[in-house]
C-alpha cells in the first residue's frame, strides 16, 4: 500500500529528525528549553518542542541569517498549530487503544545515536535541544501512535469500481479538448526606444522573410523571438482553446493547417508570427488512461476531508492554553 502524504506528514525518522537535532548543538546548555509554553488538555509543549519543529520549517540555508521578524513569528505560530495537532492527535490515538510500535521506535532511535561519534556528544546535542535519551524514544513513540492513528483515521482506499462509477457518472470531465502543439516567434515592443514599434516590426519582417527564403522556423525563433520558448525554438507545447490570451490570435492558430504559419500578427504586447506543428481532436479520454490520475485525485480529496474533519472535532473539544 502506498503511504499518504497525509500519514507520511506526521512520520518521524532518522534522517529527519538529525539535521533538526544538530542544529541544536549551537543552542546554550543553561536555556528554558524544558520551560512548558502550551498545554494541551493534559500534555504540554516546551520551548525545546517549538525548537525542533521551527527548524523543521525553516530551509537550512537560511538558519544562520537574519530573518524578518514578522515572518519569524509566522513560522513559529506554524509551528504551535502543528505540535498542537500533533498532540491531539496522540491523545487520541492514546484514547483509541493505539500503541507504537516499541522496535521500530527503538531502531529509529539506535540509527539517530549511530550518527553521532560519542554517546557523550549525542547526550550533549540532547540537553541543548531540551531532550533527554528517555523523552526522544517517547516522542518517536508518539509520532509512530500519530502515524497509525491516521493510517486508520485517514487513509481512504477506492476500488476500481468506485473509480470507474466516478468516471462514468462524470464523463464529461474526461473529455480532452481540441488543441495545437504551436512554434512562436514573439519581437517584444521596446516602449524605451524611439520608433519602439517600427524597429520590432522591421525585426519580425526580417525574421519571416529568412524563414520564407528557407531558414528553420526554430533557428530563426531561437535568434530573433523575445518569448522564453526561443530556447526550445519557439515551441510552446499544445494549447487549447482558452489558453491562448489573444482571440485573434486563437482563432488564426486553430484554422491552421499543420506546417503552416501565420502572417504577422499586432498586439498590444508587439509582434507575433506562429507555425502550427500538430494538431489534437477532442476526444473522451479513456478510463484505463485516466485511471491512475483520478485514483489520486479522489485519494487527496477524501483524506484532506477527513484529516480536517479530524482536526476539526479534536480541536472543538480540546483545552488548549499558551503562557
Amino acid at each position: 500500500m502506498k503511504i499518504s502524504k497525509f500519514i507520511a506528514m506526521f512520520f518521524i525518522s532518522a534522517v529527519l529528525l538529525l539535521p533538526v537535532i544538530v542544529r541544536a548543538e549551537a543552542a546554550p546548555e543553561d536555556s528554558d528549553m524544558f520551560k512548558i509554553m502550551v498545554t494541551v488538555n493534559e500534555g504540554a509543549i516546551n520551548r525545546g518542542d517549538i525548537v525542533i519543529e521551527v527548524n523543521k520549517l525553516l530551509p537550512l540555508e537560511l538558519y544562520h541569517r537574519n530573518m524578518n521578524p514578522e515572518k519569524m513569528k509566522e513560522i513559529e505560530d506554524k509551528a504551535i498549530e502543528s505540535l498542537i495537532d500533533r498532540e491531539l492527535f496522540s491523545q487520541e490515538a492514546k484514547r483509541l487503544g493505539i500503541k507504537a510500535d516499541k522496535k521500530e521506535a527503538k531502531k529509529i532511535f539506535e540509527s539517530t545515536r549511530a550518527q553521532y561519534p560519542s554517546r557523550k556528544g549525542f547526550e550533549t546535542v540532547l540537553k541543548n535541544s531540551g531532550l533527554t535519551k528517555d523523552s526522544l524514544l517517547m516522542r518517536i513513540e508518539k509520532t509512530l501512535m500519530v502515524a497509525a492513528l491516521i493510517k486508520q483515521e485517514v487513509t481512504k482506499v477506492f476500488s476500481d469500481t468506485e473509480l470507474e462509477e466516478y468516471y462514468k457518472n462524470n464523463i464529461d470531465k474526461f473529455k480532452q479538448p481540441e488543441a495545437v502543439r504551436l512554434r512562436h516567434i514573439y519581437v517584444q515592443v521596446d516602449p524605451s526606444q524611439q520608433d519602439a514599434y517600427k524597429k520590432a516590426k522591421d525585426k519580425i519582417e526580417e525574421a519571416l522573410a529568412k524563414i520564407k527564403a528557407g531558414e528553420d522556423f526554430g533557428k530563426i525563433a531561437y535568434e530573433y523571438s523575445s518569448d522564453m520558448s526561443r530556447v526550445k525554438g519557439g515551441d510552446v507545447g499544445f494549447l487549447h482553446k482558452g489558453m491562448i490570451p489573444v482571440p485573434e490570435m486563437e482563432k488564426v492558430a486553430f484554422s491552421l493547417e499543420i506546417g503552416k504559419m501565420s502572417d504577422i500578427m499586432e498586439t498590444e504586447m508587439g509582434y507575433h508570427i506562429i507555425r502550427l506543428e500538430e494538431k489534437s481532436h477532442e476526444r473522451q479520454v479513456p478510463f484505463a488512461e485516466i485511471k491512475n490520475k483520478l485514483e489520486k485525485e479522489m485519494k487527496d480529496k477524501a483524506e484532506k476531508e477527513r484529516m480536517d474533519a479530524l482536526r476539526k472535532r479534536l480541536r472543538e473539544n480540546a483545552v488548549i492554553k499558551r503562557f
